[in-house]
């Protein structure tokens, strides 16, 4: 297996866990705060598309058409960015949670079909250019390997939120 096809295999199985986590809670309680949270489920899977779309498309090959067609990047960066982020939930109205998982697959099935087309010789790569500096990664490997590593994180708070709401931790 290529290092390239274990990142791969990594963000499709983080994707995975966190698909668990969204069948277990249904979507009109996507955007209640449960008490002694600050975040609800919708904004986590907001934040998750939108963290994809950057540290796994946009740093590696650079902007993607088919991202920009299907979401308002710039709009979902003031509601999903968590970096400096002052609120960590989405109130109801703004996006139909339907449509936000809509999106949120679609983002993730455009992230696999661009790793696929990609090669080992490219992840020691300097990431394309951003207006900013990579919070955590210089190289597109990185950049790749925290995608799922931040995935996980956040599986874990939206189990902790799913938990909250009164839906029980399953080990499936």
């Amino acid at each position: 297996m290529s290092r390239i096809e274990f990142l791969r295999d990594q963000i499709i199985e983080s994707r995975s866990f966190v698909n668990r986590l969204v069948s277990e809670l249904p979507q009109e309680e996507w955007f209640t705060i449960p008490e002694n949270t600050d975040s609800n489920f919708a904004w986590q899977i907001g934040h998750l598309m939108l963290s994809q779309n950057f540290h796994a498309i946009t740093v590696i090959t650079g902007r993607n058409a088919q991202v920009i067609e299907l979401i308002p990047v710039r709009d979902y960066v003031k509601l999903f960015n968590g970096m400096g982020s002052q609120h960590r939930s989405l109130k109801a109205g703004l996006i139909s949670a339907s449509t936000l998982k809509e999106q949120f697959d679609a983002v993730h099935q455009i992230c696999l079909d661009s790793l696929s087309e990609l090669t080992d010789y490219i992840l020691g790569d300097a990431l394309e250019p951003i207006p900013m500096k990579h919070p955590v990664a210089n190289t597109k490997y990185e950049a790749l390997s925290w995608c799922f590593k931040h995935e996980m994180w956040h599986s874990a708070e939206m189990e902790d939120i799913k938990r909250a709401l009164g839906h029980p931790i399953r080990w499936v």
